[in-house]
C-alpha cells in the first residue's frame, strides 16, 4: 500500500494512527482478499472510500475512517484451509467487530456497521447511515479490486484492446 493512502486517512483522522500502527492490525497484510489484494490494502482503499462519502453524507468522519479500516478485522486465509465453519462471507462480520472491540474499541453505532456489511448476505441489516455508507464502500472496493486490480484483468482488456475487440450488447 502507497504511504500516499495512509497519510490520507492520518490527515483526516488523527486517531485512525492508532490502528494502522498497530503491529496487530498490520498483520492484515498476510491475508488476502478479493484474490488480487490483502485484507491491510483493502481495507485502507475501504477507509478512503469512506472519508469521501462521509464529506458527501455529513457523516463523523472519525467513525467512518474507524469502521471502513476494522469491518474486515478477521485473520482467516479463506483461500486456503482454515478451521472456520461455514463460507466465509457469512461469518467474518461478526468475527471482525468483535476483534475490533476487543483491540481498539468501538461505538455500538460502529459495531452495528460493521457487522452489517456484508448485507445482504449477512444476517444484521444496516440500521444507520454509517452502516448504510460502509457497505457501500465495502461493495465499491470489492468491485474495483476484482475488476481493476487483477493483472489477468488488464492483460485481458490490453489484449482485446490490441485486437480492437468491439463488445456486442
Amino acid at each position: 500500500m502507497d504511504r500516499i493512502y495512509i497519510d490520507f486517512i492520518e490527515e483526516h483522522s488523527p486517531a485512525s494512527e492508532r490502528i494502522l500502527e498497530s503491529s496487530y492490525y498490520k498483520k492484515l497484510m498476510d491475508y488476502p482478499r478479493h484474490g488480487t489484494t490483502n485484507t491491510f490494502d483493502h481495507c485502507v482503499r475501504v477507509a478512503v472510500c469512506m472519508i469521501w462519502l462521509s464529506s458527501k453524507l455529513n457523516l463523523n468522519v472519525d467513525s467512518a475512517v474507524k469502521t471502513g479500516l476494522l469491518h474486515d478485522l478477521c485473520f482467516v486465509d479463506y483461500l486456503g484451509k482454515h478451521d472456520h465453519p461455514g463460507i466465509y462471507c457469512f461469518y467474518h462480520p461478526e468475527e471482525a467487530a468483535d476483534n475490533a472491540i476487543r483491540e481498539f474499541g468501538l461505538t455500538r453505532t460502529e459495531e452495528r456497521a460493521i457487522r452489517s456489511h456484508m448485507f445482504p448476505l449477512s444476517v444484521h441489516v444496516p440500521s444507520s447511515r454509517l452502516a448504510l455508507t460502509l457497505t457501500l464502500a465495502d461493495k465499491m472496493t470489492a468491485l474495483y479490486e476484482v475488476l481493476f486490480v487483477s493483472k489477468a484483468v488488464h492483460q485481458a482488456l490490453g489484449r482485446m484492446a490490441a485486437k480492437r475487440t468491439v463488445f456486442a450488447m
